[in-house]
């Protein structure tokens, strides 16, 4: 416990020079002088035991105040903040955050020119460039643009989250030049490669949004993993399943030691291995504090058990947070590392109590041995999950004012199969390097866990009251901590019995679980088979057009994609089996980024039949990353007048542009317009056909009549044209949004044009599903 007091004593000097801290230089000399006169005091006591100690806490509590003192509160670089145009050069220090539209550069500052001229600086700088630029870990790179303070927000400050990792400066919009590459740590580089390729096994084995999730689990790479997905996450309480944690690293650790226990080795040198394993991992997922902290918490166990002693949990987490601390003192303000050392807490002194209650209860209605079986299988989804939100609950409530009701019986849903999962995923990982077609297998193994996880999340995440809005007083909160952490105790744990009873009939357990998931994969192929009917989903990926078309038998059309390239993925994924990784026919309708922006990440994990554009060309890098995706497909330049007719009947007529349009011609005007029909019912997808294009449209003769109508330009206001409407006179119209758009899309005068025809939007109801029999039309989002 001595260690516990002692990090309370630095914990507490951190937060009280946090409360007396300003710009004064002489600062960190008081504190030095404090710390010298503690010092002093416990060689004056140096013989009496008790007021040693009390010295010792003393010299905990100032060392914590210097320590915060010393801490790097603003960068040089930081002097050129909101002062105007300027190029930067340094070395990217960490690896790119590729986001859904831009990514994200941490950059060690090494000159700055302005105005022509150059002058030496220091410091990092976060710079944002567009997501299609080819840059990694070790680039010197010069990045030219505006340097800005981080914003602040009404709830949430951006700067001070920054400047706990030493940014003080953030340049958004910067165009980037590769100067030099490999100018960083050659060990550090090899294992982002590593990552990478793992990374890029996992997409091309599975498609969204299960690779994204795997992606997050086992690699800490959330950059796949959708806004929607991540929210419906944290709606129900599940978030740290995405997360890299000290459940992860349990599980990780505990599989290398069983390996190397049966290889027979010395307990020193299985340790050893183990640690160094650990090690390689926390810097191949991104070593931020919530993902030390665990690192050093497996650790510890990891050397307990090779001195045979039981290591006390709340001990080693206050050893954890020191060092954390020591290293970067405003680690204790990082809301990450809170929740996961709170909930690691909590586990620590409330799963033993909760058990024996638990177990005291099933005792009064159930028989002995159906309660051991019981409380065995419930163990860790119910009182694991339960111990962590008693410290973790009020922490939630106290950032975000959320709390999910219906955490428990979403964590006793997927909790169970995570280390499975997670164990499944590592192996068919590492065999894909070695034999793809095994590992395929594997994949698909872990593909049904993976969608059971998301689909669990999914389905309460629906539900009314998912997530409640709730206020506490900050000081309610600190109370119950105070009584909470007064009450603590701990208590041994066994193994449970459903564990050992797996463990004793292993071949019996996994050939019953093949069995299982071989079933369960024959039934999702049946149930995927194609029904006869043509689907049309309009995507829900903000204010962009994306469309994905299903054919009676089954084949996959996909219109234009969007800028999101997760959310693409993840609509993509959540539509087609889960073993179809080709898009029988991908139409491009003009060259705009905001269109096809996301489209090379899914050309990266599914091959396109033919590729349809209008042929017109663009000068931009973004564009040209696409044409180099779309190269190895067949590729056909269409006008008006050009027709395909599939086997089941679905027919696809290409209505504008009349001829093939210049590098100078609007987009808008030579956009590509689509009637998509089967038997009676037809579709007109008319993506951001200007006022001239469908004026083109009908003096050309082509006919534009459909009974639904996708609107153009997003029904932007005088984007449609009476005649036009006239002539296709729709009995549904569609419209893809954004709400938050700053254009007012779509316009009401717009909508006023379609008088009763029904009008179903995205920015209200999401993704829309339109399917026909030929005949009749149904209508669901």
């Amino acid at each position: 416990m001595r260690l516990v007091y002692l990090t309370l004593a630095w914990a507490g000097g951190i937060l009280l020079a946090a409360n007396n801290s300003g710009d004064a230089p002489y600062l960190p000399l008081v504190w030095l002088i404090l710390l010298g006169a503690a010092i002093l005091s416990l060689w004056l006591v140096r013989d009496q035991p008790s007021h040693r100690w009390l010295a010792l806490l003393l010299i905990l509590l100032v060392a914590g105040g210097l320590r915060l003192s010393l801490h790097l509160t603003r960068a040089d670089v930081a002097r050129y903040n909101q002062t105007g145009g300027l190029t930067l050069e340094g070395i990217i220090t960490s690896e790119p955050n590729i986001r859904e539209d831009r990514t994200q550069l941490r950059v060690e500052a090494q000159t700055i020119t302005q105005s022509g001229q150059t002058v030496a600086t220091s410091g990092q700088v976060l710079v944002e460039a567009p997501r299609f630029y080819a840059v990694q870990y070790g680039d010197r790179i010069a990045a030219t643009g505006i340097l800005n303070t981080p914003a602040e927000y009404d709830t949430f400050s951006y700067a001070d989250f920054l400047a706990r990792s030493g940014v003080f400066s953030i340049m958004r919009f910067a165009v980037i030049e590769v100067q030099a590459t490999d100018q960083a740590s050659p060990l550090y580089s090899t294992l982002l490669k590593i990552k990478n390729s793992a990374h890029e096994a996992i997409n091309r084995y599975l498609p969204e949004p299960q690779a994204g999730l795997l992606s997050g689990i086992l690699l800490g790479n959330e950059s796949n993993i959708s806004p929607e997905t991540r929210e419906d996450f944290n709606t129900v309480g599940a978030a740290h399943v995405i997360a890299i944690s000290g459940f992860n690293m349990v599980i990780l650790s505990g599989t290398i030691m069983r390996l190397l226990n049966r290889l027979r080795l010395r307990q020193p040198v299985a340790v050893t291995i183990g640690i160094v394993t650990i090690l390689i991992y926390t810097l191949l997922v991104g070593a931020n504090a919530a993902v030390v902290r665990a690192a050093i918490m497996s650790s510890v166990l990891l050397i307990g058990q090779a001195l045979k002693r039981k290591t006390y949990v709340p001990a080693s987490l206050a050893f954890t947070a020191l060092i954390l601390s020591f290293m970067n003192p405003t680690v204790l303000w990082d809301i990450s590392f809170q929740l996961s050392f709170f909930a690691t807490l909590g586990l620590a002194l409330y799963v033993d109590p909760l058990a024996r209650l638990f177990n005291r209860i099933l005792n009064h209605i159930a028989p002995q041995k159906l309660v051991q079986s019981i409380s065995a299988f419930l163990s860790e989804p119910l009182i694991v999950t339960l111990a962590a939100q008693i410290t973790a609950l009020p922490l939630i409530i106290l950032y975000f004012g959320q709390f999910s009701p219906i955490f428990l019986p979403v964590n006793l849903l997927i909790i169970p199969i995570q280390a499975v999962l997670l164990i499944l995923g590592l192996a068919a990982t590492l065999v894909s390097f070695v034999i793809p077609i095994l590992a395929q297998l594997l994949f698909w193994m872990d593909y049904l866990l993976l969608s059971w996880t998301i689909g669990v999340v999914r389905w309460f995440a629906q539900l009314p009251y998912a997530l409640l809005e709730i206020r506490i007083d900050p000081r309610l909160i600190a109370l119950y901590f105070v009584v909470l952490l007064g009450i603590a105790m701990i208590q041994a744990t066994q193994p449970p019995r459903f564990l050992r009873f797996i463990r004793q009939r292993a071949v019996l357990t996994a050939t019953f679980f093949a069995g299982i998931l071989i079933a369960s994969l024959s039934a999702i192929i049946f149930l995927s088979r194609p029904d006869n009917l043509l689907h049309l989903w309009l995507l829900d990926v903000g204010h962009n057009n994306a469309i994905l078309v299903q054919t009676p038998g089954g084949a996959q059309f996909l219109v234009d994609g969007g800028r999101f390239p997760s959310r693409l993925l993840t609509s993509i994924g959540d539509r087609l089996p889960f073993y179809d990784r080709e898009l029988e026919m991908v139409a491009l309708t003009q060259p705009d980024t905001f269109d096809f922006s996301a489209l090379p990440a899914v050309l990266e994990r599914y091959d396109a039949g033919i590729i349809l554009t209008n042929g017109q060309p663009n000068m931009s890098e973004a564009y040209t990353e696409l044409q180099t995706s779309i190269a190895r497909f067949p590729g056909v330049n269409v006008t008006a007048g050009y027709r395909v007719e599939t086997s089941d009947h679905m027919i696809v007529e290409v209505l504008h542009p009349q001829q093939q349009p210049t590098l100078n011609d609007p987009f808008d005007n030579q956009t590509v317009v689509l009637r998509i029909s089967y038997g009676e019912v037809s579709f007109l997808l008319t993506s951001d056909l200007s006022i001239e294009g469908q004026q083109a449209v009908l003096e050309s003769g082509n006919w534009p009549l459909a009974t639904v109508l996708q609107l153009p330009q997003h029904g932007r206001a005088q984007s449609l044209s009476g005649a036009f409407l006239e002539a296709v006179q729709p009995q549904v119209a569609i419209v893809q949004a954004d709400p938050a758009n700053q254009r007012g899309d779509p316009d009401p005068d717009t909508l006023a044009l379609l008088g009763d025809t029904p009008i179903y939007r995205t920015d209200e109801i999401g993704t829309i599903h339109l399917y026909t029999d030929g005949t009749k039309l149904w209508v669901e989002n």
